[in-house]
């Protein structure tokens, strides 16, 4: 009997010794591998990316609506279409026999005042600016926004696999615990604890398996992918890093290649446009015409036709339309300063938040993680020699998958603070292609 126990304490210190070296610092999780080889892993993160820019009904959509902004831009300065006039006259003094006098056919076109045609141009020009700076801000959002879940996605995997490593941790102390028990050597108040710590964790991985679908369908939703479509586990998120530039000069960086400055910035020259429209319509238009025409003898005429409009209504029309567009350019230059001071706040968020994750790692990774598998270590020793009670072994435990599952979050966090300062600062692309279709 004493030879059995003897044997089960064997066992079970072989089976923890064995979950020690697995949960050692030198232990590697799986790389990154790519979309060909994924199989139950995710594809690297930039694929992702690449997939959600082409596919994202969201980009596709304000795809077209710059395509449709660039395709008014001639319209706008073109001339009216001409009209095609046709009269008759006729003596209708004696009903029961009119006589012919003449008819006439001419063509009119109307010439705006000099000026007008190629401010209107300019104006539309600039409206589609704003689509192409709408389109940049879209494609920088959503490409945040797959970077954030995907990072997210990183850290509920990582908690999960810390869980299921708790669980197998909590079974075998779980066993011990009855062994002790059933010898005389602990009470069963150390078998339940750990067995109702067990159930804490099944909870913990249910609410974490629920949370991860909720994200996977964001994600899906992202890459116009049907809400149920598998994505696959996270093992690792790419190394990134700040350039010097990027440190030193970050509210430059930001003003020059903000999404949102540069929108603004195209909104108070579209509000310049037209107030510079507005001051062209106090002067009148033109209308010339040409035509040919005959008498009651049937004689050819050559007919010409001269107008202008006569702008009289301006206190109810074109002095309220002027004053309505020169508060545009008033609004459109504060909501800039607004941007402005948005940009320079945020950055200055960021670069503290990067400076907090990567201080946070180097804590985490150096002293929080070794120190509390040190600390598990020793106490379930101590445990397995009676020299500790089971209380302190749960209370380095919950330690040790708190320290892990931090860590995780840190270095998601920091990925997050990444993707948060590229959608901010990352080089504008030219607007030459942009909203074409392939």
């Amino acid at each position: 009997m004493k030879l059995n126990l003897i044997l089960r304490f064997f066992v079970i210190s072989m089976i923890l010794f064995s979950f020690t070296l697995r949960n050692s610092d030198a232990y590697e999780k799986p790389k990154e591998v790519t979309i060909a080889d994924q199989g139950p892993y995710a594809p690297p993160i930039e694929e992702l990316v690449s997939e959600a820019l082409e596919k994202s009904p969201a980009i596709n959509a304000v795809k077209d609506r710059f395509a449709a902004s660039k395709e008014l831009i001639t319209p706008a300065s073109a001339l009216p279409d001409p009209m095609l006039e046709f009269t008759l006259e006729e003596n209708v003094s004696s009903l029961s026999s009119p006589n012919f006098i003449k008819g006439e056919m001419m063509l009119k076109q109307e010439l705006p005042f000099p000026g007008k045609r190629s401010t209107l141009g300019k104006s539309a020009g600039a409206e589609s600016e704003m689509e192409f700076a709408n389109l940049v801000y879209t494609n920088r959002q959503i490409t945040k926004d797959v970077r954030t879940i995907y990072a997210e996605l990183y850290s509920i995997d990582s908690e999960l696999d810390a869980l299921k490593l708790a669980q197998e941790l909590l079974k075998m102390l779980e066993a011990t615990a009855a062994v002790r028990y059933s010898t005389g050597e602990g009470d069963q108040e150390s078998q339940i604890k750990a067995q109702l710590e067990l159930s804490r964790l099944l909870e913990k991985m249910t609410d974490i398996t629920a949370k991860r679908k909720e994200m996977s369908a964001g994600l899906n939703r992202l890459l116009g992918r049907s809400g149920n479509h598998l994505i696959g586990k996270v093992v690792s998120l790419p190394v990134v890093s700040l350039t010097q530039e990027q440190l030193e000069k970050p509210e430059q960086l930001a003003f020059t290649n903000s999404p949102s400055v540069l929108l603004r910035t195209y909104a108070v020259k579209a509000a310049k446009y037209r107030v510079e429209s507005a001051d062209l319509d106090f002067w009148p238009d033109f209308f010339v015409g040409a035509g040919i025409g005959y008498d009651n003898n049937y004689e050819p005429m050559g007919l010409l036709s001269f107008g202008i409009t006569l702008p009289l209504w301006q206190n109810v029309k074109q002095k309220p339309l002027k004053r309505a567009a020169t508060l545009k350019v008033d609004e459109s230059a504060k909501l800039l300063e607004e941007a402005k001071l948005a940009a320079s706040s945020e950055i200055t968020n960021l670069i503290a938040r990067w400076n907090r994750d990567q201080k946070q790692i180097v804590i985490y990774k150096d002293a929080i993680i070794p120190q509390t598998s040190a600390a598990l270590n020793s106490a379930r020793a101590s445990y397995l020699s009676g020299r500790a009670d089971f209380s302190v072994v749960i209370e380095d435990y919950n330690l040790w998958l708190d320290a892990r599952t931090q860590l995780a979050r840190r270095e998601a966090d920091r990925y997050v603070t990444w993707a948060g300062f590229d959608a901010l600062t990352a080089p504008l692309p030219s607007n030459d292609k942009q909203g074409q279709k392939p």
